[in-house]
Protein backbone atom coordinates (compact mmCIF):
# COMPACT_ATOMS: atom_id res chain seq x y z
CA UNK A 1 0.00 0.00 0.00
CA UNK A 2 2.79 2.40 0.90
CA UNK A 3 4.56 1.64 -2.36
CA UNK A 4 1.35 2.48 -4.34
CA UNK A 5 0.96 5.89 -2.67
CA UNK A 6 4.61 6.90 -2.77
CA UNK A 7 4.65 8.11 -6.42
CA UNK A 8 1.46 10.11 -5.84
CA UNK A 9 2.95 11.69 -2.74
CA UNK A 10 6.08 12.64 -4.62
CA UNK A 11 4.06 14.17 -7.46
CA UNK A 12 1.90 16.13 -4.98
CA UNK A 13 4.94 17.35 -3.10
CA UNK A 14 6.60 18.47 -6.30
CA UNK A 15 3.46 20.26 -7.44
CA UNK A 16 2.82 22.06 -4.15
CA UNK A 17 6.41 22.87 -3.31
CA UNK A 18 6.55 26.11 -5.36
CA UNK A 19 3.34 27.34 -3.69
CA UNK A 20 4.70 26.47 -0.27
CA UNK A 21 7.92 28.29 -1.06
CA UNK A 22 5.97 31.36 -2.13
CA UNK A 23 3.72 31.28 0.95
CA UNK A 24 6.31 33.26 2.90
CA UNK A 25 8.47 35.85 1.11
CA UNK A 26 11.67 36.81 2.90
CA UNK A 27 13.63 40.03 2.58
CA UNK A 28 17.15 40.34 4.00
CA UNK A 29 18.94 43.66 4.59
CA UNK A 30 21.81 44.96 6.66
CA UNK A 31 24.06 47.91 7.48
CA UNK A 32 27.65 48.05 8.70
CA UNK A 33 29.40 51.23 9.83
CA UNK A 34 32.97 51.40 11.07
CA UNK A 35 33.85 54.80 12.51
CA UNK A 36 37.02 56.23 14.01
CA UNK A 37 36.66 59.06 16.53
CA UNK A 38 39.73 61.15 17.31
CA UNK A 39 39.94 63.92 19.90
CA UNK A 40 43.25 65.74 20.48
CA UNK A 41 45.13 65.21 23.72
CA UNK A 42 45.36 68.16 26.11
CA UNK A 43 47.32 68.85 29.28
CA UNK A 44 44.07 68.74 31.25
CA UNK A 45 42.94 65.45 29.74
CA UNK A 46 45.99 63.43 28.66
CA UNK A 47 43.84 60.33 28.14
CA UNK A 48 40.64 61.04 26.18
CA UNK A 49 39.45 57.48 26.81
CA UNK A 50 38.67 58.56 30.37
CA UNK A 51 35.72 60.60 29.14
CA UNK A 52 34.80 59.32 25.66
CA UNK A 53 34.47 56.10 23.72
CA UNK A 54 37.04 57.01 21.08
CA UNK A 55 38.96 55.02 18.49
CA UNK A 56 37.17 52.45 16.32
CA UNK A 57 33.55 51.55 16.93
CA UNK A 58 31.33 49.37 14.80
CA UNK A 59 27.58 49.38 14.29
CA UNK A 60 26.14 46.33 12.57
CA UNK A 61 22.48 45.60 11.97
CA UNK A 62 20.92 42.64 10.18
CA UNK A 63 17.21 42.54 9.46
CA UNK A 64 14.94 39.84 8.09
CA UNK A 65 11.36 40.63 7.07
CA UNK A 66 8.84 37.98 6.11
CA UNK A 67 5.46 38.48 4.42
CA UNK A 68 3.43 35.84 6.21
CA UNK A 69 0.13 36.65 4.56
CA UNK A 70 -1.78 39.36 2.72
CA UNK A 71 -2.01 41.52 5.84
CA UNK A 72 0.74 40.20 8.09
CA UNK A 73 4.49 40.90 8.15
CA UNK A 74 7.10 39.72 10.66
CA UNK A 75 10.38 41.57 11.26
CA UNK A 76 13.45 40.49 13.22
CA UNK A 77 16.57 42.60 13.65
CA UNK A 78 19.87 41.89 15.41
CA UNK A 79 22.42 44.60 16.15
CA UNK A 80 26.05 44.61 17.25
CA UNK A 81 27.84 47.60 18.77
CA UNK A 82 29.89 48.57 21.77
CA UNK A 83 27.33 46.85 24.03
CA UNK A 84 27.62 43.55 22.15
CA UNK A 85 24.71 41.83 20.44
CA UNK A 86 21.22 43.24 20.92
CA UNK A 87 17.72 42.25 19.84
CA UNK A 88 16.92 45.40 17.88
CA UNK A 89 13.44 44.26 16.97
CA UNK A 90 11.15 41.26 16.82
CA UNK A 91 7.58 42.14 15.96
CA UNK A 92 4.59 41.36 13.77
CA UNK A 93 2.60 43.97 11.85
CA UNK A 94 -1.09 43.45 11.11
CA UNK A 95 -1.82 45.80 8.21
CA UNK A 96 -5.57 46.23 8.19
CA UNK A 97 -5.65 49.45 6.13
CA UNK A 98 -3.58 52.55 5.47
CA UNK A 99 -5.38 54.24 8.35
CA UNK A 100 -5.12 51.45 10.93
CA UNK A 101 -2.33 48.96 11.60
CA UNK A 102 -1.28 47.05 14.70
CA UNK A 103 2.30 46.21 15.74
CA UNK A 104 3.06 43.76 18.57
CA UNK A 105 6.40 42.57 19.93
CA UNK A 106 9.75 44.31 20.47
CA UNK A 107 10.18 47.48 18.41
CA UNK A 108 11.18 51.15 18.49
CA UNK A 109 8.16 53.14 19.75
CA UNK A 110 7.38 56.02 17.42
CA UNK A 111 8.85 59.28 18.73
CA UNK A 112 10.22 62.20 16.76
CA UNK A 113 11.78 62.18 13.31
CA UNK A 114 15.32 60.91 13.89
CA UNK A 115 14.23 57.57 15.37
CA UNK A 116 12.82 56.69 11.96
CA UNK A 117 16.34 56.91 10.46
CA UNK A 118 18.59 56.02 13.42
CA UNK A 119 20.35 53.27 11.46
CA UNK A 120 23.76 54.63 10.25
CA UNK A 121 22.83 53.72 6.70
CA UNK A 122 19.94 56.18 6.86
CA UNK A 123 21.73 59.34 8.02
CA UNK A 124 24.72 61.15 6.59
CA UNK A 125 26.92 61.77 9.66
CA UNK A 126 28.86 59.23 11.71
CA UNK A 127 27.13 60.01 15.01
CA UNK A 128 23.64 60.85 16.21
CA UNK A 129 22.34 64.28 17.27
CA UNK A 130 23.08 65.00 20.95
CA UNK A 131 19.49 64.57 22.25
CA UNK A 132 19.56 61.02 20.80
CA UNK A 133 23.24 60.23 21.52
CA UNK A 134 24.07 56.65 22.49
CA UNK A 135 27.54 57.26 23.94
CA UNK A 136 29.68 58.88 21.24
CA UNK A 137 29.65 62.46 22.56
CA UNK A 138 32.70 63.80 24.39
CA UNK A 139 32.45 63.86 28.21
CA UNK A 140 29.78 61.16 28.01
CA UNK A 141 30.74 59.61 31.34
CA UNK A 142 30.55 62.98 33.12
CA UNK A 143 27.53 64.50 31.43
CA UNK A 144 25.45 61.31 31.47
CA UNK A 145 22.85 59.99 29.11
CA UNK A 146 21.07 61.98 26.46
CA UNK A 147 17.39 62.89 26.48
CA UNK A 148 16.29 59.69 24.71
CA UNK A 149 19.16 57.46 23.48
CA UNK A 150 18.39 56.10 20.03
CA UNK A 151 17.34 53.51 19.20
CA UNK A 152 14.95 53.26 22.13
CA UNK A 153 13.65 49.68 21.86
CA UNK A 154 10.88 48.26 24.04
CA UNK A 155 8.23 45.54 24.32
CA UNK A 156 4.57 46.31 23.74
CA UNK A 157 1.90 47.18 21.20
CA UNK A 158 1.48 50.12 18.84
CA UNK A 159 -1.30 51.22 16.52
CA UNK A 160 -0.39 53.47 13.61
CA UNK A 161 -1.59 54.69 10.28
CA UNK A 162 -1.89 57.47 7.73
CA UNK A 163 -4.88 59.34 6.36
CA UNK A 164 -5.02 61.41 3.18
CA UNK A 165 -6.80 64.66 3.92
CA UNK A 166 -6.37 66.10 0.44
CA UNK A 167 -4.18 65.64 -2.61
CA UNK A 168 -1.46 67.68 -0.90
CA UNK A 169 -2.00 66.95 2.80
CA UNK A 170 -1.48 63.74 4.76
CA UNK A 171 -1.92 62.96 8.46
CA UNK A 172 0.15 60.30 10.26
CA UNK A 173 -0.35 59.02 13.80
CA UNK A 174 1.03 56.39 16.16
CA UNK A 175 0.05 55.45 19.72
CA UNK A 176 1.79 52.84 21.82
CA UNK A 177 1.73 51.08 25.18
CA UNK A 178 5.09 49.57 26.15
CA UNK A 179 7.10 48.42 29.16
CA UNK A 180 8.60 51.89 29.51
CA UNK A 181 11.83 53.46 30.72
CA UNK A 182 13.08 52.04 34.01
CA UNK A 183 15.65 51.89 36.79
CA UNK A 184 16.22 49.04 39.23
CA UNK A 185 17.03 51.12 42.30
CA UNK A 186 14.11 52.00 44.62
CA UNK A 187 15.78 55.37 45.35
CA UNK A 188 16.64 56.16 41.73
CA UNK A 189 17.69 59.61 40.61
CA UNK A 190 17.43 59.03 36.86
CA UNK A 191 16.39 56.50 34.25
CA UNK A 192 18.93 53.70 33.75
CA UNK A 193 18.97 53.00 30.02
CA UNK A 194 21.63 50.30 30.39
CA UNK A 195 19.24 47.85 32.10
CA UNK A 196 16.93 48.03 29.07
CA UNK A 197 19.45 46.37 26.77
CA UNK A 198 19.11 42.66 26.08
CA UNK A 199 22.85 42.31 26.75
CA UNK A 200 22.55 43.80 30.26
CA UNK A 201 21.79 40.44 31.89
CA UNK A 202 18.66 41.93 33.49
CA UNK A 203 15.11 40.76 32.94
CA UNK A 204 13.62 42.55 29.93
CA UNK A 205 10.32 43.02 31.72
CA UNK A 206 8.23 45.69 33.40
CA UNK A 207 9.72 46.56 36.80
CA UNK A 208 6.58 48.12 38.29
CA UNK A 209 3.60 46.58 36.46
CA UNK A 210 2.68 49.97 35.00
CA UNK A 211 3.16 50.35 31.24
CA UNK A 212 4.28 53.55 29.57
CA UNK A 213 2.14 55.28 26.96
CA UNK A 214 3.03 57.65 24.17
CA UNK A 215 2.87 58.41 20.49
CA UNK A 216 3.27 60.91 17.70
CA UNK A 217 1.02 62.95 15.43
CA UNK A 218 2.43 64.42 12.23
CA UNK A 219 1.28 66.29 9.13
CA UNK A 220 2.99 66.28 5.72
CA UNK A 221 2.15 68.91 3.11
CA UNK A 222 3.15 68.87 -0.55
CA UNK A 223 4.09 72.53 -1.15
CA UNK A 224 5.23 72.04 -4.74
CA UNK A 225 6.69 69.34 -6.96
CA UNK A 226 9.57 67.72 -5.02
CA UNK A 227 8.99 70.07 -2.07
CA UNK A 228 7.49 68.56 1.10
CA UNK A 229 7.07 69.94 4.61
CA UNK A 230 6.50 67.66 7.63
CA UNK A 231 5.89 68.68 11.24
CA UNK A 232 5.13 66.46 14.19
CA UNK A 233 4.66 66.32 17.95
CA UNK A 234 5.53 63.37 20.22
CA UNK A 235 5.18 62.38 23.87
CA UNK A 236 6.11 59.56 26.30
CA UNK A 237 4.87 59.17 29.88
CA UNK A 238 5.37 56.54 32.54
CA UNK A 239 6.85 55.59 35.92
CA UNK A 240 10.33 54.14 36.02
CA UNK A 241 11.17 52.97 39.58
CA UNK A 242 10.17 49.56 41.03
CA UNK A 243 7.56 51.12 43.33
CA UNK A 244 5.96 53.14 40.55
CA UNK A 245 6.51 56.37 42.49
CA UNK A 246 8.79 58.35 40.18
CA UNK A 247 7.40 59.66 36.90
CA UNK A 248 8.98 60.79 33.65
CA UNK A 249 7.56 62.79 30.76
CA UNK A 250 9.23 63.27 27.38
CA UNK A 251 7.75 65.66 24.81
CA UNK A 252 9.16 66.82 21.51
CA UNK A 253 8.54 68.49 18.19
CA UNK A 254 10.09 67.80 14.79
CA UNK A 255 10.38 69.66 11.48
CA UNK A 256 11.49 68.41 8.05
CA UNK A 257 11.63 70.40 4.81
CA UNK A 258 12.59 68.48 1.68
CA UNK A 259 13.74 70.52 -1.33
CA UNK A 260 15.10 69.21 -4.66
CA UNK A 261 18.76 69.31 -3.52
CA UNK A 262 18.46 70.30 0.15
CA UNK A 263 17.04 68.73 3.30
CA UNK A 264 16.47 70.81 6.43
CA UNK A 265 15.67 69.05 9.69
CA UNK A 266 15.13 70.27 13.24
CA UNK A 267 13.98 68.69 16.49
CA UNK A 268 13.55 69.71 20.10
CA UNK A 269 12.79 67.33 22.97
CA UNK A 270 12.76 67.59 26.75
CA UNK A 271 12.56 64.95 29.48
CA UNK A 272 11.30 65.79 32.96
CA UNK A 273 12.40 63.06 35.37
CA UNK A 274 11.46 62.82 39.02
CA UNK A 275 14.22 61.95 41.51
CA UNK A 276 14.16 60.33 44.93
CA UNK A 277 14.90 62.91 47.64
CA UNK A 278 14.27 60.80 50.74
CA UNK A 279 17.86 61.37 51.85
CA UNK A 280 18.94 64.97 51.03
CA UNK A 281 22.57 64.02 51.79
CA UNK A 282 22.64 62.04 48.53
CA UNK A 283 22.05 65.25 46.56
CA UNK A 284 24.61 67.97 45.91
CA UNK A 285 22.30 71.00 46.22
CA UNK A 286 19.49 72.13 48.49
CA UNK A 287 16.45 70.00 47.75
CA UNK A 288 13.42 71.71 46.25
CA UNK A 289 10.85 68.95 46.68
CA UNK A 290 7.54 68.54 44.91
CA UNK A 291 4.56 70.23 46.62
CA UNK A 292 2.65 66.96 47.09
CA UNK A 293 5.60 64.82 48.22
CA UNK A 294 8.72 66.03 50.08
CA UNK A 295 10.53 62.79 49.16
CA UNK A 296 10.58 63.64 45.44
CA UNK A 297 12.22 66.31 43.33
CA UNK A 298 12.96 66.46 39.60
CA UNK A 299 15.41 67.51 36.93
CA UNK A 300 14.99 68.32 33.24
CA UNK A 301 17.19 67.32 30.34
CA UNK A 302 16.45 68.89 26.97
CA UNK A 303 18.15 68.81 23.60
CA UNK A 304 17.90 70.06 20.05
CA UNK A 305 19.42 69.88 16.60
CA UNK A 306 19.17 71.81 13.35
CA UNK A 307 20.66 70.09 10.31
CA UNK A 308 21.10 71.25 6.72
CA UNK A 309 22.01 68.62 4.13
CA UNK A 310 23.09 69.87 0.70
CA UNK A 311 23.61 67.72 -2.39
CA UNK A 312 26.73 69.08 -4.15
CA UNK A 313 27.14 66.32 -6.71
CA UNK A 314 25.16 63.15 -7.37
CA UNK A 315 27.56 61.24 -5.12
CA UNK A 316 28.56 63.98 -2.66
CA UNK A 317 26.61 65.55 0.22
CA UNK A 318 27.75 68.29 2.61
CA UNK A 319 26.11 68.73 6.02
CA UNK A 320 26.07 71.38 8.71
CA UNK A 321 24.52 70.56 12.08
CA UNK A 322 24.08 72.55 15.27
CA UNK A 323 22.94 70.52 18.24
CA UNK A 324 23.05 70.79 21.99
CA UNK A 325 21.84 69.46 25.30
CA UNK A 326 21.21 70.94 28.74
CA UNK A 327 20.48 69.55 32.19
CA UNK A 328 18.87 71.63 34.94
CA UNK A 329 18.24 70.33 38.44
CA UNK A 330 19.82 68.62 41.43
CA UNK A 331 22.55 66.03 40.96
CA UNK A 332 24.02 63.21 42.99
CA UNK A 333 26.71 64.11 45.50
CA UNK A 334 30.11 63.97 43.79
CA UNK A 335 28.72 64.55 40.29
CA UNK A 336 30.78 66.63 37.86
CA UNK A 337 27.66 68.60 36.89
CA UNK A 338 26.54 71.94 38.24
CA UNK A 339 22.85 72.69 38.81
CA UNK A 340 22.72 74.07 35.25
CA UNK A 341 25.04 72.31 32.77
CA UNK A 342 25.08 71.89 29.04
CA UNK A 343 26.88 71.51 25.75
CA UNK A 344 26.62 73.16 22.35
CA UNK A 345 28.17 71.50 19.30
CA UNK A 346 28.76 72.42 15.67
CA UNK A 347 29.45 69.71 13.09
CA UNK A 348 30.61 70.10 9.49
CA UNK A 349 30.57 66.85 7.59
CA UNK A 350 30.45 65.20 4.20
CA UNK A 351 29.37 61.90 2.73
CA UNK A 352 30.90 60.48 -0.44
CA UNK A 353 29.18 57.61 -2.25
CA UNK A 354 31.85 55.45 -3.89
CA UNK A 355 29.37 53.07 -5.41
CA UNK A 356 25.90 51.82 -4.64
CA UNK A 357 25.85 50.50 -1.09
CA UNK A 358 29.25 51.84 -0.06
CA UNK A 359 29.92 55.32 1.37
CA UNK A 360 32.57 57.27 3.25
CA UNK A 361 31.74 59.77 6.01
CA UNK A 362 33.97 62.49 7.47
CA UNK A 363 33.21 65.27 9.94
CA UNK A 364 34.79 67.81 12.28
CA UNK A 365 33.12 68.92 15.52
CA UNK A 366 33.48 71.85 17.91
CA UNK A 367 32.15 71.42 21.48
CA UNK A 368 31.43 74.20 23.98
CA UNK A 369 30.65 73.32 27.61
CA UNK A 370 29.17 75.06 30.62
CA UNK A 371 28.44 73.84 34.14
CA UNK A 372 30.77 70.82 33.83
CA UNK A 373 33.55 70.76 36.41
CA UNK A 374 37.12 70.14 35.21
CA UNK A 375 36.11 70.48 31.56
CA UNK A 376 37.75 72.99 29.22
CA UNK A 377 35.42 75.59 27.70
CA UNK A 378 35.81 74.07 24.23
CA UNK A 379 37.04 70.87 22.56
CA UNK A 380 37.34 69.39 19.08
CA UNK A 381 36.60 65.95 17.66
CA UNK A 382 36.99 64.33 14.25
CA UNK A 383 35.18 61.36 12.67
CA UNK A 384 36.13 59.20 9.70
CA UNK A 385 33.93 56.26 8.81
CA UNK A 386 32.82 53.81 6.16
CA UNK A 387 29.28 52.51 5.67
CA UNK A 388 28.10 49.50 3.69
CA UNK A 389 24.43 48.68 3.10
CA UNK A 390 23.31 45.36 1.72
Amino acid sequence: MKARWTPLALVAAGTLAPFAARAVDFNFAGTLQLDYLFTPFTNRDPRPSSFVIDGFTQELSIKVAADIGRHTTANVKACFGCHGFEAGMGYVDFRLSDAFNVRVGRFTPTFGEFNLRHDPGNHRLSDKPLPYDMGRMLRFFDFGRSVLPSPYVDNGVEVWGTATISSRLQLAYAAHMVTGLRALSPDAQDVDFSVMRTSSGQLIADNNSEPSVGGRVGVTARLADRVDLSVGASALWGRYDPAGRLQYLVVGGDFFLRLPSTNIRAEYLIRRTEMDATDPARLAFVVSSLPDDPTRTFHTRDGWYVEVEQRVRPNLDVLLRWDGMRRIGNVATGSALEFDAGVSRWTLGTQLTLERGYRLKASAQHYQWWGLRNAPPEEFAFHLGAVATF
